[in-house]
C-alpha cells in the first residue's frame, strides 16, 4: 500500500487552527479562538435584513 504521510498544517488548507471539537476549521475566518465573533442575535438581525435587502 501507499505511504501514509501526514501533511503539514501550512500545506493542509481545513486544518483546524482551535482545539475545540465544535470549531469548523472551513469557518475558522468568523471565529476568534474558536468561539464566533457576533451574538446569536446579531447573526439572525443579520441574515433577516439580507432577506429584507
Amino acid at each position: 500500500m501507499g505511504s501514509n504521510q501526514k501533511k503539514s498544517f501550512y500545506d493542509n488548507l481545513y486544518s483546524n487552527p482551535f482545539n475545540q471539537p465544535w470549531a469548523n476549521p472551513k469557518h475558522a475566518q468568523s471565529q476568534v479562538n474558536g468561539q464566533t465573533q457576533l451574538t446569536q442575535h446579531n447573526i439572525i438581525l443579520k441574515r433577516q435584513t439580507r432577506k429584507q435587502a
